[in-house]
C-alpha cells in the first residue's frame, strides 16, 4: 500500500486512478494525515441487472397555453 497527498493525487489522478485499476491501493493523505482510501474495484462488484418492465414515456401538457412564437413575434413587433 503506497501513500500520495491530496496535491500530488489532483496532479496526477489519470495516471494514479490507471495505477489503482491494476490492483494498488493508495492511501490519500491531507497534512501526513490519512483521510481516504483508492482500492480498485472487484470485477463483481458492479451488477446490471435486466430490466423488469418496458419504459412508456409519457407526454407532458404544455406548460403554456399560448404558443411561445406569438410572445416573441409580438415583442419584437414592439421593440420596432
Amino acid at each position: 500500500m503506497e501513500t500520495i497527498s491530496v496535491s500530488s493525487l489532483k496532479t496526477n489522478l489519470s495516471a494514479e486512478l490507471k495505477r489503482v485499476q491494476k490492483g494498488l491501493v493508495l492511501t490519500v493523505v491531507d497534512h501526513k494525515r490519512p483521510v481516504a482510501t483508492l482500492n480498485p474495484l472487484a470485477d463483481e462488484a458492479l451488477f446490471v441487472r435486466e430490466a423488469t418492465e418496458t419504459y412508456i414515456a409519457e407526454e407532458l401538457p404544455p406548460l403554456v397555453s399560448t404558443d411561445p412564437l406569438t410572445f416573441l413575434e409580438e415583442e419584437r413587433a414592439e421593440s420596432w
